[in-house]
């Protein structure tokens, strides 16, 4: 039982001796795709929205780490991410309570791969094929500091992979939520303040990710079977839009000038929205609808938007397994799908 700890110890000390190189840059670089797509299928059901779940299982802690309780100790939870073109998503998470206690730990690994590509020389000629994936290790600690408050710090440590080319990357999530029972309602918050990337034999990947913060709200009520998620994500910055987009275009033909038609403020606003609900149609049946804005505006097709930022979810269960799938649509391509099964595997 002390296995878990001194690995985690390993974990948080080889961060730094990984990223010692990046202490004095200031370039910023966008995360691996790992740690930005959704972490599990209920997440990803919800359009993101559900960072603060009333009743949280052990996948919602990869999203969310303070959500992780006693009641999640001994629990294994495995994922599955059907993407797009060939790229998908799995990961397996365990949780074991600290021992002689209050707090938990929690330990994981998930693989991002792209698939297989062909590559060229400068003058044409097909090379052979090489892959591209990422891959990460994650482990974290929640802790109860009273029966409403918990607090909880998450790292990952991973391997990004493109052909011969290997960067290194470390995350650090710092997180807290504030639980009424009695009122169905939670708040959530997630920091993730550090993190960077790395790649020996390239200056071009090497710089620090970009810190950001997400806050999550839910509320359920208590003479109705649904509930209702917010999460406002990115507070770090204020203009989520591409550059120029509200501006005022001129009409080649004409010279007129003509209105982008778009109120900035209130675009500016829901662009770090996303809403949802799940409706409990059971004791072991469930169901999940969300909306993302800013996935919609940035992906959808001016002609046919189609459903592009909207997605559903379904939870069951099936004798000792718990199973939740999701539809999520990024694009009018088509719609990743997302699998998830947990179940339990001691007492603690």
């Amino acid at each position: 039982m002390t296995a878990q700890p001194n690995t985690m110890r390993a974990l948080l000390l080889a961060i730094p001796l990984c990223f010692a190189a990046l202490s004095g840059s200031s370039q910023e670089v966008p995360r691996p795709g790992l740690l930005d797509l959704p972490l599990s299928a209920r997440f990803a059901g919800s359009a993101e929205s559900m960072g603060a779940p009333l009743k949280a299982v052990l996948g919602d802690v990869l999203g969310q780490a303070s959500l992780l309780d006693t009641t999640h100790a001994g629990q294994l939870h495995l994922a599955y991410m059907d993407y797009f073109a060939g790229t998908s998503m799995a990961s397996a998470l365990y949780a074991r309570r600290s021992e002689g206690g209050k707090g938990v730990w929690h330990m994981g690994l998930r693989n991002l791969g792209y698939g297989s590509f062909t590559g060229r020389d400068p003058v044409g000629v097909e090379t052979g094929s090489f892959s591209a994936s990422d891959v990460a290790l994650v482990g974290g600690f929640s802790f109860p500091l009273d029966t409403n408050l918990t607090v909880a710090a998450t790292a990952w440590l991973g391997q990004t992979g493109l052909a011969e080319r290997r960067s290194g990357f470390a995350q650090i999530d710092i997180s807290a939520n504030y639980f009424r029972r009695d009122r169905k309602f939670r708040v959530a918050g997630q920091w993730r303040p550090w993190g960077g990337m790395h790649t020996a034999n390239s200056t071009a990947s090497n710089g620090r990710f970009t810190p950001d913060l997400r806050l999550s709200l839910t509320k359920g009520f208590q003479n109705a079977p649904f509930t209702l998620y917010v999460t406002y994500d990115e507070l770090q910055e204020w203009d989520l839009a591409p550059e120029g987009y509200y501006d005022d275009v001129i009409d080649p033909l004409t010279g007129d000038t003509l209105s982008s038609g778009t109120w900035a403020f209130g675009d500016r606003l829901l662009r770090h929205l996303a809403i949802g609900t799940s409706l409990n149609l059971g004791e072991n049946l469930g169901f999940r609808f969300g909306y993302h804005h800013r996935r919609r505006q940035n992906l959808r097709l001016t002609n046919a938007p189609g459903t592009a930022g909207f997605a559903w979810g379904l939870d069951f269960k099936v004798r000792r397994f718990h199973l939740a799938v999701a539809r999520n649509t990024y694009h009018t391509a088509g719609a990743s799908t997302h699998l998830s099964i947990r179940t339990r595997l001691t007492e603690h």
